[in-house]
């Protein structure tokens, strides 16, 4: 695709999610539009994904693997890259974008690559600054999973970046258009005046979980947990700081 067109089209989608988000209906993009937006594209995308793990795709109970990211974005082109510093996530990734993905460990690699035009980044929160601008810098558009960074300086900088290099750079916040649109009716409820007058809006976020004790482990075969940690203090591996239960660790998220 080339530049015009592909910038064109992410900014399309784009407006049309915010404008579903602010308006006066209580509607959003529907699956039937998006797929008649990416009939309608010239050329489909060129993607290429940067932490494969169950944000970008989910695991059902008895092996069954459910769609997120992944076949969300399929919609709009396919991935000649995937990269995961876990190998047998690795792996799965390639497989469910059809078999015919390039696999990295390193995801400098991927960025190197002249024929990706997107890059997907759905590492753990501590990487995503970094991803983000060293991806934009080698010329590709950025789909960023929430939350963007880990501190207000980190945001300046992507910003900046963004501005400099004129990418296209999108963050994903699923409350926006999942769970039926409830978040979308809130809002709409509350601008239409239907509330009544407003005095107060309270806003909570439940604590994050305790844990027993954890034990240091042995670095699993598939995980280089080098990679992993990045610009995170080094520390022994315990497998409650890795993969989902990252989240609940401030030098991670």
């Amino acid at each position: 695709m080339n530049p015009s067109n592909r910038r064109d089209f992410m900014k399309a989608t784009s407006v049309a999610a915010l404008a579903s988000a602010v308006g006066p209906l209580f509607l959003s993009p529907s699956a039937s539009w998006a797929k008649d937006v990416a009939r309608s594209a010239n050329e489909r995308l060129t993607w290429g994904v940067v932490g494969a793990g169950d944000r970008w795709c989910s695991t059902k109970k008895g092996g069954k693997t459910v769609d997120r990211l992944c076949g969300a974005s399929m919609t709009f082109g396919d991935y000649a890259a995937v990269c995961d510093v876990d190998s047998d996530r690795c792996e799965r990734a390639k497989v469910l974008t059809g078999g015919k993905a390039e696999k990295y460990e390193d995801y400098r690699k991927l960025l190197d690559r002249q024929d990706i035009d997107t890059v997907v980044i759905v590492t753990t929160d501590h990487w995503h600054t970094k991803v983000a601008i060293e991806a934009m810098k080698a010329g590709k558009d950025v789909y960023c999973e929430k939350p963007l960074t880990l501190t207000i300086e980190e945001g300046r900088q992507i910003c900046q970046v963004a501005k400099e290099t004129g990418r296209v750079f999108q963050v994903g916040t699923q409350q926006r258009s999942e769970y039926d649109s409830c978040f979308l009716k809130f809002v709409a409820l509350a601008q239409s005046g239907r509330l009544g007058k407003l005095h107060k809006a309270t806003v909570v976020i439940g604590s994050g979980p305790k844990s027993k004790h954890l034990d240091v482990e042995d670095v699993p075969s598939n995980l280089n947990w080098d990679m992993w940690l990045g610009q995170a203090p080094m520390v022994d591996y315990r497998e409650g700081r890795c993969h989902y239960t990252f989240r609940w660790w401030y030098e991670y998220s």
